[in-house]
């Protein structure tokens, strides 16, 4: 149990605190579920879903931030 609330906590940590996180209700909601009708093996199902989500989601803004950056840098060398 212990281990379980530290991904939690560390999930919470990682992916709650920058500007592409999904609502505080959200998270409330979806750590109530996991702690009160889940097993551990739907506990860890739920925590791999999440971050995998709010993995692609970061990776999707860096890429753009890039895509953007590189535009520009095309436009400066073009002006």
């Amino acid at each position: 149990m212990r281990s379980i609330k530290t991904l939690i906590f560390l999930f919470l940590i990682s992916f709650c605190t920058h500007s592409f996180a999904k609502s505080n209700e959200y998270y409330q909601a979806t750590i109530v579920h996991v702690l009160t009708e889940c097993n551990s093996k739907c506990q860890k199902q739920v925590f791999e879903q999440e971050v995998h989500k709010a993995f692609f989601v970061l990776m999707d803004a860096i890429l753009n931030q890039v895509r953007f950056e590189l535009s520009q840098k095309e436009k400066e060398i073009y002006d």
